[in-house]
């Protein structure tokens, strides 16, 4: 039965859907295969690699490729089995048999449902040399190969070549064999000044002074310009200026910014990372070494500083700080972009084109690309970074590198605190003598007298609870614990004119560890009465009106201050905070005049524990009473009622909030439930507001409010240190007593007011007034070194012999703050050196690392790459590729082992990829021209052996970059003339063959450094923090958030204007505007070849932008001290640019522009101050602006000459 192929049905290769997508427009691009086929001669073999599988990829993969999610017809055109299988009675190729090949008839179809590509899929049909490439490929036996890239390189043998006296370098006889091939003789040397200036530009990246090239061209030796080599690479300062060329392209590379990059564009500090790569170019570290350090420094057996720093390749990516993001989602995009970065910089694969499905194109499943994701998936790191005002934060994880000069400081003042400590927790004899005698005076100077009153009755509101009285003349419960009670004690003393009540909390016998009768050890007193009569008398009990009150301890989760138990409007009480801290407490209170009777005093107390926290009664008290004379009273502090705060009142503009007032302004008690403003705002206690510390209230334009109770003992003013976000308003009994007007972010001692306080209660509110973005205040009470009393030091006036062991503890502790004159000093001098190691400790670099969690992260395929959309049941671990080989069972399944496995020597990539790298930054293409892309939609080499053999040499000189760059700088291709070939570029107009040396222009960093150093402007010092030169005014502003770190742009100082372009500052929202001209990348993903473009914009750079003025003038400045004459001038400026002497046509030129920018700047002498006026560098006061200017005009014209910004 014949084959009917017109007829061929459903389930078989029958329709054109099924062969490719519908819509797919998918176009690659720099494929050779159009190339390829035009350029095979009739008789050449033709290779699957080479000729078809680039054909197959780009116009039949995307359907008939490695991904099985979108393949058509069940076709795999990339598998020898699949395309020469049966298919019902006919097969997509028959080996030697085109005609009866499925491929050729629907490559040459002209039916729309038979053609190949079909016509919808947005792919071109092959070309006529393509399918003469297919049919001659099918005839000769369809024999498939190994993609090239994916077959670990072998050394091949060198090539005999005719031209055997152009070979200098094995790499000649490679390049020789491939003229030869097609009957091309190679170009003859370049001239002298030629190679010398272009070996300088592409080693150091900066052009040979004419000083260098005359040294250059008077060394008469045979190896005198291989000895130059080894000088530009091993001695200084050329090997620094080497690592300054080299390291940019590897900062495309690895996505280097100083910022990061998404939302805010916050800056960050990650600039170590890059002095470490300077070092390694400059040291010359194997490649091996530069590839694991960088992979996985910081998982190395004891890593060094170094190593760690080295780790942060992989920490360069963009970060997000945009509120509202989800964690989860950009920790994965964080993985997937180190994934995609390593595969492309370290391999040259496209990984993560298998991110959402298996990869169109090359042998990646979509679980490869996750076990890939595996390795990077651990990081210690937040998705969404907090926002913070610090531009030079590093971003955790990250590390503290200080100098060598701050690492000796730091070690002493470590060493001076540590000894300070010790002094200072040494409490010597003297000291405790004058402490002693300083509390005695203490309570001689107060008048404060104490007195152990009788004890009439003691009874507690349950029955059943008897308070019994002791030996030491407290009163200890006993019986049964109610939920609340009542105690109630009189007591009688002979005493008058008292004072002052104390009460001891003490620690009961049997029970918790502090003043609470329960296990738990806390009491709270909700209330307490004081009365008195006189003694003896059956008069009515007189209530005593307490004027202040004071507590050595109070509970600071809620308000439970010791003042509440003097205000009427309490509803709370005191807490002992016994749960939480053991020993007994002190309770103090003043009355407001003095009671007593001179026939004897009759006193109740009445203590309430009605605490909806039942179980906190007293278990034991003691009582005491007390005088005191008036300067005593002086003496007291004053006791501060815990923070409420009120707000946030939104207004309309920020002169509505200085002025609105919403009421808590004019109030007198704090504590009354007073609801203010439409949304019936009131005062709520909170306990995140604190003394000495900057607080943050809700932002935006209007006022928040915060308030307090203070209690005095006597009428006095207070002075405290404020802070406010953004100005504020102080308010003491409804009477304002200070404000400021301003705009700034709260931080403490901003501003200081005095206090007017009267005698006992006192209501302060402090309203914040914002005008926009955060808010917050800061408070802290002056102390006034007059007054001997803080509250830590009231306990010194009761008798020593009552405080138990903490408080006698805290008492001294404070003392030693306060007064003792020996610690004080000391204390003194530890401030000064804890502050200067924390001021140098905010100046000690940090640097961004990677750092993995103890407990990996599960990693799981995401289903269309969507991170919440993990398909749990295909969790994966850490692996490579199977198509490289899989990890070894005794390598670690992590960071390391998968760099270990990168610099295994069966590795097929990983050299090939950096032999190439190298072979581009040397003559602008790869020999792989698409050199981020190996795999299959990846370009052919135009020299396979060459690149093998500089893989193979790689690997076997132990990873000798440097080794590799020199055999390359010394060979004959490299120091070929540049002229272009007309009778050669017909036939290859890439010059893939490498017939001529390919020009190049400059890159944009090169361009500009040529311009600062030939001008004498350079700033030469290897490293260091990123530095902001001239840039046009706004741009950041442009781009940035509001409260963005980055959002002004703040010039940077003489030095940091003409440092090297590597250093300048990359934000990325906004990369350098005039390399960004010339075509450097915006840094915000992985670049491994730059893009060469040409545009009218490049011109406006070199003539108008202030740096390049600048560099010009001093170019001109620098001519004119070079020689006394024009000509010998002319020459020595156009040699420091070109690298060449004029012609004498060039000189003509050159003296006839000089005269017209003469005549043209005598003629108008403020053009020439105008243009004199660009720039910050000085400019001579003996050289007449006119002729500066026409001097300054001439050097601009070379500078931008297209020989100046072109390596020829």
């Amino acid at each position: 039965m014949g084959l009917n192929v017109g007829n061929r049905v459903a389930g078989t290769w029958g329709r054109s859907e099924r062969f490719c997508v519908i819509g797919l427009a998918l176009v690659a691009s720099g494929l050779p295969s159009a190339e390829a086929a035009a350029a095979t001669p009739a008789g050449a073999e033709v290779r699957y690699g080479e000729h078809i599988r680039p054909i197959l990829s780009d116009r039949c993969f995307k359907c008939h490729g490695p991904d099985a999610a979108t393949r058509q017809a069940e076709l795999r055109l990339d598998a020898f089995d699949v395309v020469t299988a049966d298919r019902g009675g006919y097969a997509v190729v028959v080996p030697g048999d085109a005609e009866s090949s499925e491929l050729w008839r629907r490559i040459n179809a002209t039916h729309a449902d038979d053609i190949m590509p079909p016509p919808h899929s947005a792919k071109k049909p092959l070309s006529d040399d393509e399918k003469r490439l297919v049919r001659r490929w099918i005839e000769a036996g369809a024999e498939y190969e190994p993609h090239w890239a994916y077959v670990t390189p072998q050394r091949p043998p060198l090539p005999d070549v005719r031209n055997a006296d152009r070979v200098r370098t094995p790499i000649d006889r490679f390049i020789l064999a491939r003229l030869d091939a097609h009957g091309i003789d190679p170009a003859p040397d370049a001239s002298a000044e030629t190679v010398i200036r272009r070996l300088f530009l592409d080693v150091t990246g900066l052009p040979p002074t004419p000083d260098e090239i005359d040294r250059f061209l008077e060394d008469d030796d045979a190896d005198a310009y291989e000895r130059w080599v080894d000088r530009l690479l091993t001695e200084e300062p050329y090997r620094s200026r080497f690592a300054e060329h080299w390291a940019t392209s590897w900062l495309d590379a690895a996505r280097y910014g100083d910022t990061s990059g998404i939302h805010m564009d916050n800056g960050r500090q990650i600039w170590l990372w890059r002095d470490w790569v300077l070092a390694a170019f400059r040291d010359n570290l194997p490649y091996d070494r530069f590839v694991v350090e960088q992979i996985a420094g910081d998982l190395l057996p004891d890593a060094t500083v170094e190593q760690k720093i080295a780790s942060g390749f992989n920490r360069n990516h963009v970060t997000t700080d945009e509120g509202g993001a989800i964690s989860a989602e950009y920790l994965v995009e964080y993985a997937v972009d180190r994934v995609s970065t390593t595969s492309s910089v370290f391999l040259g694969l496209t990984a993560g084109c298998a991110r959402c499905h298996d990869h169109k194109f090359d042998p990646i499943s979509q679980e490869e690309f996750y076990e890939l994701t595996a390795f990077f998936n651990s990081v210690d790191e937040p998705g969404l970074y907090s926002q913070t005002a610090d531009a030079n934060r590093a971003y955790e994880p990250f590390l503290e590198v200080p100098t060598p000069e701050q690492q000796e400081t730091l070690h002493t003042l470590d060493t001076r605190i540590e000894s300070l400590e010790a002094e200072m927790a040494t409490v010597p004899p003297e000291e405790v003598e004058e402490r002693d005698a300083y509390l005695r005076a203490l309570r001689t100077q107060s008048g404060v007298r104490w007195t152990l009153p009788e004890v009439v009755e003691a009874t507690s509101s349950d029955e059943r609870v008897t308070l019994e009285p002791q030996d030491d003349g407290s009163l200890l419960a006993t019986g049964p614990m109610p939920d609340q009670e009542n105690y109630v004690v009189r007591l009688r003393t002979p005493e008058s004119a008292l004072r002052l009540v104390l009460i001891e909390a003490l620690p009961t016998p049997g029970a918790g560890p502090g003043a609470g009768r329960a296990s738990h050890g806390n009491a709270v007193i909700s209330r307490l009465a004081v009365e008195t009569r006189a003694a003896g008398s059956d008069a009515p009990w007189q209530p005593i009106t307490m004027r202040w009150a004071w507590s050595d301890h109070n509970q600071l989760d809620r308000d439970f201050e010791a003042t509440n138990l003097i205000r009427r409007d309490d509803t709370l009480g005191w807490a002992a905070d016994g749960n939480q801290f053991a020993g007994q407490r002190l309770l103090c209170l003043l009355a407001e005049e003095p009671f007593g009777f001179e026939a004897g005093t009759e006193l109740r107390l009445t203590f309430e524990f009605r605490s909806p926290f039942f179980k906190h009664s007293l278990g034991r008290v003691r009582l005491r009473l007390g005088t005191i004379s008036e300067d005593g009273l002086a003496m007291l502090p004053a006791t501060l009622g815990r923070w409420r705060v009120a707000g946030h009142f939104p207004v309309a503009n920020r002169g509505a909030a200085f002025a609105t007032e919403h009421g808590p302004e004019l109030l007198t008690s704090i504590a009354a439930p007073v609801a203010f403003g439409a949304d019936g705002k009131a005062f709520r206690f909170d306990a995140t507001l604190v003394d000495e510390r900057v607080v943050r209230l809700p932002g935006g334009v209007g006022s928040n409010y915060v308030a307090r109770t203070i209690f005095t003992p006597t009428a006095r003013l207070m002075k405290v240190s404020l802070g406010s976000d953004d100005g504020y308003r102080l308010f003491v009994n409804g009477v304002e007593v200070a404000k400021e007007e301003v705009d700034r972010g709260a931080a403490p001692d901003q501003s200081v007011a005095t206090v007017p306080l009267r005698a006992g209660m006192n209501s302060l509110v402090m309203k914040i007034v914002n005008t926009g973005g955060p808010s917050g205040y800061y408070f802290r009470v002056v102390r006034d070194e007059r007054a001997p009393l803080t509250p830590g030091l009231v306990s010194g006036l009761v008798p020593p012999e009552i405080l138990g062991t903490g408080q006698a503890e805290e008492l001294a502790a404070v003392y030693r703050r306060l007064v003792s004159p020996a610690y004080r000093k000391a204390e003194t001098a530890l401030a000064e050196a804890q502050a200067a190691r924390a001021d140098l400790q905010k100046l000690v670099p940090r640097t961004m690392v990677m750092k993995d969690l103890q407990t990996p992260r599960d990693t799981y395929v995401l289903i269309r790459g969507q991170y919440d959309h993990p398909d749990t049941t295909r969790p994966v671990t850490a692996n490579v590729p199977a198509v490289l080989g899989r990890l070894a069972d005794d390598v670690p399944k992590n960071r390391l082992g998968l760099a270990q496995w990168m610099m295994t020597p069966d590795n097929p990539l990983v050299a090939r990829v950096a032999a190439n790298r190298m072979w581009q930054l040397v003559f602008g293409t790869g020999l792989v021209r698409t050199s981020d892309d190996f795999g299959f939609q990846g370009e052919w080499p135009s020299h396979p052996e060459l690149l093998d053999w500089l893989a193979v040499e790689l690997r076997e000189r132990d990873w000798d970059t440097q080794h590799l760059l020199r055999m390359i700088l010394t060979s004959s291709v490299y120091r070929q003339q540049s002229r272009v070939r007309g009778d050669v570029a017909e036939a290859d107009p890439d010059n893939r063959l490498l017939a001529w040396f390919p020009r190049q222009r400059l890159s944009a960093e090169q361009i500009r450094d040529q311009a600062l150093y030939a001008s004498g402007l350079l700033r030469e010092r290897l490293g260091g923090p990123s530095v902001k030169p001239y840039q046009p005014a706004g741009l950041w502003r442009e781009v940035a958030m509001p409260n963005s770190n980055t959002r002004t742009f703040q010039r940077g100082d003489e030095d940091e204007l003409w440092r090297r372009s590597l250093y300048t500052y990359w934000k990325r929202a906004s990369p350098p505007p005039s390399l960004q001209t010339f075509d450097a990348p915006t840094r915000e993903a992985c670049v491994v070849r730059r893009p060469i473009t040409n545009t009218p914009l490049q011109a406006l750079v070199l003539w108008n932008d202030e740096q390049f003025v600048e560099a010009a003038r001093m170019l001109a400045t620098r001519t004119l001290d070079d020689a006394p004459d024009d000509d010998t001038r002319l020459v020595r400026m156009f040699r420091r640019c070109t690298g060449r002497t004029p012609e004498p046509a060039e000189l003509t030129l050159l003296r006839a522009g000089l005269a017209e920018f003469r005549t043209r700047y005598s003629a108008a002498p403020d053009d020439a101050e105008g243009l004199l006026a660009v720039g910050v560098a000085p400019r001579p006061e003996d050289v007449p602006p006119p002729e500066l200017a026409a001097w300054t005009v001439l050097a601009s014209s070379i500078l931008s000459l297209h020989e100046s910004i072109t390596r020829d």
